[in-house]
């Protein structure tokens, strides 16, 4: 039954993807129980369980007589295993620390005081996460004019309100208001949603 999922999960279904995360978190916390990876925390362990069963379903074989639960936990298991080995070793040392004037900086120190510029996410917060995408899009087909939707369609494309009008043959300024507007309504579903 599991490996129905595995190959569901191989050929791209995100749903068999998520079942199977949902499946393995517990045997991922327990492979990683009383293990730390230096600067890290429970999530990037975590993080790295994930890796580990994402590299099991994209390499189990059914042929080999394993299952796949047995094959799951050994790749997570190494996977957690070399992620500790990797934050213990001194061969990044010269890349996790710098010169600032004339101080040492260690890449620890500096952690400190920023967050970090790429957040992990997990299954939970992806599913939560695709669930507000699917009520923001219900929501902004619904409250959008057609020139809104238009230009919110090119405000996610990362064009500029000069190149928006141009595309859609419209004043400069009118664009740009209905690009207020696009923001105020997205941002004010968001405030309620948040709620």
């Amino acid at each position: 039954m599991e490996e129905k999922y595995v190959l569901l999960a191989k050929s791209g279904d995100n749903e068999a993807l998520e079942k199977l995360f949902m499946k393995y978190k517990n045997d991922i916390l327990r492979n990683g129980k009383n293990l730390f990876i230096k600067g890290g925390n429970v999530d990037d362990l975590l993080q790295e369980g994930y890796i580990g069963l994402m590299k099991a379903i994209k390499s189990y074989d059914e042929a080999r007589g394993v299952s796949f639960s047995t094959f799951a936990n050994i790749c997570i298991k190494r996977q957690i295993i070399t992620a500790i080995k990797s934050s213990t070793s001194n061969r990044n040392e010269k890349l996790n620390s710098s010169i600032v004037g004339d101080k040492e900086v260690n890449l620890e120190d500096l952690t400190q005081y920023r967050k970090p510029s790429v957040k992990f996410f997990s299954p939970e917060d992806i599913l939560l996460g695709k669930e507000l995408i699917e009520l923001l899009n219900n929501y902004l087909s619904e409250n959008l004019t057609e020139l809104e939707m238009k230009v919110f369609f090119y405000m996610c494309k990362q064009y500029k309100y000069n190149e928006i009008a141009d595309i859609l043959n419209e004043p400069s300024k009118k664009i740009d208001n209905a690009i207020q507007r696009v923001r105020k309504k997205v941002l004010g579903y968001l405030k309620e949603y948040s709620k």
